[in-house]
């Protein structure tokens, strides 16, 4: 029995010992490749982990700059958005001269979009206008950025069209102000929200909204040559619009009463 049990615990040693070239360090070129099949196979926390390991180990490495896209890349994908963006900054600010620059402008652009879209948003496609689109301010700086200073690049199409998208929404959210001020009958602040629009966002399709609001702004507010300037804006550019009436400009939830002292010094917010 004995003699079994020193056999037992030689035969665990020799396991133990194995092959020296089982227990080998990878080198550079071998650790990207098995970092990089793990990003092939979108198993993304396990090739973070990988291009992490590579870039403590080889930060001046052969593959150190590829590494670090991989890296912002598989942050993106695996919902690290703010990550993503973090890495993406570091990268820019050590490479601004980067051939791969446009891609990582892109991958920042796309993180910042991204950022504060939940589950349910691309589910059920919910409006983010009411929220704080700080993020998309930033996503669309990213974008802005990339088709100015790269316009040929492969990404330039769709950065411009994320741009439309984000107008869109800066100036929906503006419209929102305009109309929530206007329901309470403080004018004058939908007025601005209104003009803002106007001014800032044209070739949206808020302005026509923006521009009744406008109009009926002027109007309670007992300025009938400004109303008019803007009604015939309205007309002038979407005569179809049904904003236009019979009576001139005409909303259905324009209210109707007339304001005191006290509305008026506080936007109603004591009503």
């Amino acid at each position: 029995m004995q003699k079994l049990f020193f056999i037992l615990i030689a035969l665990l040693m020799a396991g133990c010992a194995g092959n020296p070239n089982d227990r080998r360090e990878l080198t550079e070129a071998e650790h990207y490749r098995e970092a990089r099949e793990l990003l092939d196979r979108k198993t993304y926390l396990n090739a973070i982990e990988q291009f992490e390991e590579l870039e403590a180990r080889f930060p001046y490495g052969d593959y150190a700059e590829q590494a670090q896209i991989d890296l912002i890349y598989a942050r993106y994908r695996s919902l690290d958005y703010p990550g993503a963006t973090a890495q993406a900054e570091r990268f820019l600010r050590t490479y601004p001269a980067h051939p791969h620059a446009d891609y990582v402008l892109y991958l920042r652009g796309l993180a910042h979009y991204y950022m504060q879209q939940g589950i349910f948003d691309r589910v059920f496609g919910e409006n983010k206008a009411p929220r704080d689109l700080t993020t998309m301010r930033d996503a669309f700086a990213d974008f802005d950025e990339l088709v100015r200073r790269y316009p040929d690049s492969d990404h330039a199409a769709d950065a411009r069209s994320r741009m439309i998208y984000i107008r869109n929404l800066l100036a929906e959210q503006e419209l929102i102000a305009a109309r929530y001020y206007a329901r309470r009958e403080a004018y004058i602040a939908a007025a601005n929200r209104a003009q803002h629009v106007v001014r800032h966002y044209q070739q949206t399709p808020s302005v026509p909204e923006a521009l009744a609001i406008l109009s009926k702004s002027y109007e309670s507010l007992g300025q009938p040559k400004l109303a008019d300037n803007s009604r015939r804006l309205l007309a002038a550019n979407w005569p179809q619009s049904d904003f236009l009436g019979e009576q001139g400009v005409e909303i259905e939830w324009w209210p109707a009463g007339e304001r005191t002292w006290l509305s008026l010094l506080t936007f109603d917010l004591l009503k």
